[in-house]
């Protein structure tokens, strides 16, 4: 995906959004079939610390903030997981799709646990998705970005 698709894309997004983000904290109406069954197994492997259950569902050369290729992500959870587990839960606040390219943002609280202190700790944080369609009609996560909100 080029570059100037990604920036039309967010651009349609963001001007496709008539609710301001710090509203958005209801569930997200239209929101495809497909992302709600991505969310769920990305919430599912997250929060049992399966990096390579989450992996699997990024494209070979996606991006996870700087993180870029599916087995390096693969390689930054495991190794964070192993670090200090999370419990995650969140919902998209809006969907859109475009042809093959489709892009989601939503929000989400984890609740980070130190292994070796053992203190917990509650975090929200807001997220980008970009997903495209490859060859076999499949949806994969080609860009994620987030950033805490607390």
């Amino acid at each position: 995906m080029s570059r100037s698709i990604a920036i039309l894309l967010l651009g349609t997004v963001i001007g496709a959004s008539s609710t301001p983000v710090s509203a958005a904290l209801a569930p997200a109406s239209g929101v495809p079939e497909w992302a709600t069954t991505f969310l769920s197994a990305w919430y599912y492997s997250f929060n049992r610390g399966d990096a390579s259950g989450v992996a699997a569902l990024f494209s070979e050369n996606a991006r996870l903030g700087k993180t870029k290729g599916r087995a390096e992500i693969q390689k930054t959870l495991a190794s964070e997981f192993e670090k200090s587990p999370r419990r995650c839960q969140g919902d998209f606040d809006g969907f859109k799709v475009l042809g093959d390219l489709a892009v989601g943002w939503g929000h989400e609280t984890c609740v980070e646990t130190t292994r070796n202190a053992g203190k917990a700790a509650r975090t929200k944080e807001r997220w980008l998705l970009v997903f495209e369609m490859d060859a076999s009609g499949q949806w994969l996560l080609t860009r994620e970005t987030y950033q805490a909100t607390n």
